[in-house]
């Protein structure tokens, strides 16, 4: 048997696998062997595969001078169906082919990361969906292929079944195996459809696609992302929440609460909603993370069962509803999905203990106390000495986790998933879980994840969140870096904005390419809420000295000016339920308090929720905003403008004053087309070029579009 040797993790190789049609045949069938490319790391070395198919005993697969490109050699695999591990091999060297994007662990090389080779069953047909449009007049098209069987047997019918189970019927072409799907005065919303395709060997192939008919966002980065704790936000038929008799306690906010505030979540300008956990949760109450305080799992991070939604806050049918609601409103819905623990009494756990899926110590080793730090154990250390935490290296705990993602995606109808603790897991997992989810449904944007990455501040948080961007991870992340740098130069004014000028160029530039959105926001439901940092700091014990809610204007204003960044900066915003209105809060839990009332709110709280929502309808109105890129203009320790263009000449100007005084802002670096531009916020009307001068209130934001802007 090959031993492990040194496995160099850079390489320059690339796959195909699996589903391509061979050229000449008519219908096209599957083609289920796998051609691995490689690039020799020196010249004129050869290269050799070595995989579990057997073994990995030596020698292995050789891989042969490319007629198309010298440089490249290849080898063509055929196996059967099933999955596999293999390294590339050159000169006694062996490395993961890095350019798959899939690696699993192979247990009997010692846990060692390999690539992940997986090979279809060419004795069934395979449905590929080739693209889905849809009409603001509610037309959709669907259009997709067979791919015969290894016995060649011929497309003969197909349909596509809606969400309400009604059948539409396909026009195919036999020969070609081509199918299209027409359905015509849809009305607004999402559109699912499930297509069935059958050969004349009575064999059915099965694919999953997805049309919006005037969706709030065209494409799910461009929006703008509500954060919604279930439970401490609205109470049936949209009631207001008393706040709970312990911090730590359940306030009973529901499912069916959210959706009667559904207009007041679109009055923000939200094109999609980010739910906490609804896992059922454990009822008893147990305690914190050595802190001597007693908590429910009324936020759903505890999942008691991995496929059952909580009853206390509606079960499945108000899941249903809630969905359904919001994608008639042209919102996504994103879930948010616990792969990295469950709690003890979970049937996985009790049922599984002794089969090495978990990463066991005794006593558990619990992320950050005593001898277990985060540095060192951070991907097999345990939440709390109740929360199991899975060994998603083993294939039968990762097989849990996609397929868990997959149930949740399909029984549900949802756009995406927020991926809790994501540097707690192997990196391939969270990409299993994204491939798994993608291969299922039609187009590519129609799933969307964003990761939790939690970082602290500085240069060091953006090596660590571009790590897992790209085509194949997370569609997106969590910029934490920028975050601690709003609260720096805004809430507590001990940086100035070229602070936070400096974070977005570095995290702009370290993830160009990357093909990822960065998810920005001024907190959420693990920090202190920024009012209360914008207001002197937070106490640290939330339970003995819970945050006032401000009184004074100052602290609203600095969050205004925070939101107001996020909500015109690149990337997808992201704005914790709470923040609109200047919620305050310390730390955990009581950064998670009930949503207030909307006819209680303090005349500071109503003017920052008119500016939200003024900010975030602009945001969705203008393309400026949502896809320019961005270029600064102005850098200085109290004032910050930048520029946001796109190539069709949308454009936009953006200042923040953080001064206490009222200022002039020089544009000594402009570049958009010059003329007259007024604010989109007050209305008033500036001529702007080179050397020009904007004046700007104490502590005021402006965002300036081209007179005639059909936004303004």
């Amino acid at each position: 048997m090959r031993s492990r040797g040194t496995s160099a993790r850079v390489a320059a190789a690339a796959i195909a696998a699996g589903l391509a049609a061979c050229e000449d045949a008519a219908p096209p069938r599957r083609d289920c062997a796998a051609t691995v490319w490689a690039q020799p790391q020196r010249p004129g070395a050869t290269l050799e595969l070595v995989g579990s198919w057997n073994s990995w005993y030596v020698p292995g697969i050789p891989l042969r001078a490319s007629r198309e490109d010298p440089e490249w050699q290849v080898a063509r695999v055929e196996l059967p169906p099933g999955e596999y591990g293999y390294l590339i091999v050159e000169d006694g060297v062996d490395r993961v082919d890095a350019h798959n994007p899939l690696t699993t662990f192979w247990q009997e090389q010692d846990d060692l990361e390999v690539s992940l080779l997986r090979i279809a069953d060419c004795a069934q047909p395979e449905l590929v969906v080739d693209g889905v449009t849809a009409t603001p007049t509610g037309d959709l098209t669907a259009s997709a292929r067979l791919l015969a069987a290894s016995d060649g047997s011929p497309l003969q019918r197909a349909e596509a079944r809606t969400s309400d189970g009604s059948v539409v019927p396909a026009t195919i072409d036999a020969a070609s195996g081509a199918i299209t799907i027409a359905r015509a005065g849809l009305p607004r919303g999402k559109h699912s459809l499930e297509l069935v395709a059958v050969d004349e060997a009575g064999r059915e192939a099965r694919a999953r696609a997805v049309g919006w008919v005037e969706p709030a966002a065209e494409r799910p980065h461009e929006g703008l992302l509500y954060q919604i704790m279930i439970d401490r936000f609205r109470g049936p038929g949209g009631a207001p929440l008393a706040p709970p008799a312990s911090p730590g306690g359940r306030a009973g906010g529901t499912l069916a609460g959210i959706e009667a505030e559904l207009d007041a979540i679109e009055a923000l300008g939200a094109t999609a909603l980010w739910l906490s956990p609804v896992y059922v949760n454990p009822v008893e109450a147990r305690e914190g993370r050595g802190d001597g305080h007693l908590y429910e799992g009324y936020h759903g991070y505890w999942p008691l069962d991995s496929r059952g939604v909580e009853p206390r806050i509606g079960g499945e049918a108000a899941l249903r509803s809630l969905v359904t609601a919001a994608h008639a409103r042209g919102l996504r819905v994103l879930l948010d999905l616990v792969p990295n623990h469950v709690y003890e009494d979970n049937p996985r756990y009790r049922e599984s203990q002794a089969q090495d899926l978990w990463n066991m110590s005794d006593p558990p080793c619990v992320c950050g106390l005593g001898g277990c730090d985060w540095g060192r154990y951070i991907q097999t250390c345990w939440f709390t000495p109740y929360l199991p935490d899975l060994r998603l290296e083993r294939p039968d705990a990762l097989r849990w986790a996609y397929e868990d993602a997959v149930w949740w995606t399909e029984t549900f109808d949802l756009d995406g998933l927020r991926v809790d603790a994501v540097p707690m897991m192997p990196r391939a997992a969270t990409r299993r879980i994204a491939a798994e989810v993608r291969e299922r449904l039609a187009p590519r944007e129609a799933s969307f994840f964003v990761g939790e990455v939690f970082t602290g501040p500085g240069a060091w948080g953006i090596e660590v969140i571009r790590y897992y961007l790209g085509p194949d991870g997370l569609d997106s992340v969590f910029d934490f870096p920028l975050m601690w740098a709003l609260r720096d130069a805004i809430a507590h004014e001990s940086a100035g904005f070229a602070a936070v000028e400096a974070s977005l160029a570095e995290v702009e530039a370290k993830t160009a390419g990357s093909g990822g959105t960065l998810a920005r926001m001024i907190g959420n439901h693990d920090v202190t809420r920024f009012l209360s940092e914008a207001a002197g700091g937070t106490a640290s014990d939330p339970w003995a000295s819970p945050e006032p809610q401000p009184e004074a204007a100052l602290p609203f204003e600095r969050q205004a000016l925070a939101l107001g960044l996020v909500l015109t900066l690149p990337g997808l915003p992201v704005v914790y339920y709470g923040d609109e209105v200047g919620l305050a809060g310390g730390q955990d839990p009581d950064c998670r308090r009930v949503m207030p009332a909307w006819d209680e709110l303090s005349p500071p709280q109503a003017k920052l929720l008119a500016t939200a929502r003024k900010l975030g309808t602009l945001r969705r109105c203008s393309p400026a905003l949502l896809r320019g890129s961005r270029r600064a203009v102005t850098v200085t320790a109290d004032a910050y403008a930048f520029e946001r263009a796109t190539p069709a000449g949308e454009r936009a100007l953006v200042l923040v004053s953080r001064a206490g005084e009222g200022r002039a802002v020089a544009l000594a670096d402009f570049s958009l087309e010059p003329g007259e531009y007024v604010d989109a916020l007050s209305g008033e009307a500036f001529a702007l070029g080179p050397g020009a001068a904007v004046p700007m209130a104490p502590r005021s934001q402006r965002v300036l579009l081209p007179a005639g802007d059909p936004c303004l």
